[in-house]
């Protein structure tokens, strides 16, 4: 059966830190003139998903703000169908709060109903000590993500999930999460895409999260080398971790196609 919808990552799979992955805007192109349907599905939670489409846009990727799904989108979508007014405490960065807001969430530090947690550059103790003390009185304690890091140019750097973490252990609660490998944002996507699961394909740079997610929905998945997974990973990927296909790069798609 032929694919139909292509959904993808984006840090490691379309880009690493602020530069496009090599050949990565030239296959998109060529699969999206292909008729292929597309979306865009990240863990990444400082941002906005209007932004997040715009950075794609920067980066010279042809992207509409409704094919973008982000950690920031989902948990804003999550909690204003969760409770109606509802409020929150966040340790997160501004695209996040804005996208909080965007949906009339209330921010506070004052007895929230949430506590949300995502990647936040410039956290301090006191700000986690806080968390810690609202999710322990019984705050609804939700991660963007559990990433326990992400790639940039020169590497990787430490995730949200060293944040959450953190604050799960000491609380000792765990967090609903809504970025992968919860099916919460890819739950959006399917009911949105409208074609048959052995129609879609997902796109990722991690076993852990995006495969595992794939093969948790029924879907076709396909594993990059150019973001967090590398080749002598794939060596301790075990049956049933196996993903449908692996490339080098995102350009190497195309050839199934």
């Amino acid at each position: 059966m032929p694919i139909k919808t292509i959904i993808f990552d984006l840090d490691g799979v379309l880009y690493r830190g602020e530069q496009a992955i090599s050949g990565s805007q030239d296959a998109l192109k060529k699969i999206r003139n292909s008729g292929k349907q597309l979306f865009f599905l990240t863990n990444a939670g400082t941002m906005s998903r209007k932004d997040r489409a715009e950075r794609l846009r920067k980066f010279g990727f042809e992207v509409q703000d409704d094919e973008v799904f982000t950690s920031s989108y989902g948990v804003a979508h999550y909690i204003s169908n969760a409770k109606r007014n509802s409020s929150v405490y966040c340790i997160g960065e501004a695209g996040l709060k804005e996208e909080l807001s965007s949906f009339g969430i209330f921010l506070t530090e004052q007895k929230p109903d949430f506590v949300v947690v995502g990647l936040d550059r410039a956290v301090t103790y006191a700000r986690i000590a806080k968390a810690y003390r609202l999710i322990s009185s019984g705050s609804k304690f939700i991660a963007t993500n559990m990433d326990s890091t992400f790639p940039v140019e020169d590497g990787l750097l430490p995730g949200a999930g060293t944040i959450v973490h953190a604050l799960e252990y000491s609380t000792g609660i765990k967090p609903l999460v809504i970025g992968k490998p919860s099916m919460y944002l890819l739950d959006m996507i399917l009911k949105k895409c409208g074609n048959k699961k052995e129609e879609i394909l997902f796109v990722g740079d991690r076993i852990e999260t995006d495969i595992l997610m794939a093969k948790k929905a029924g879907i076709l998945s396909a594993l990059v080398l150019s973001g967090v997974c590398k080749k002598e990973d794939l060596k301790k990927i075990s049956k049933d971790q196996k993903p449908d296909y692996i490339f080098n790069s995102v350009s190497d798609l195309v050839k199934i196609l």
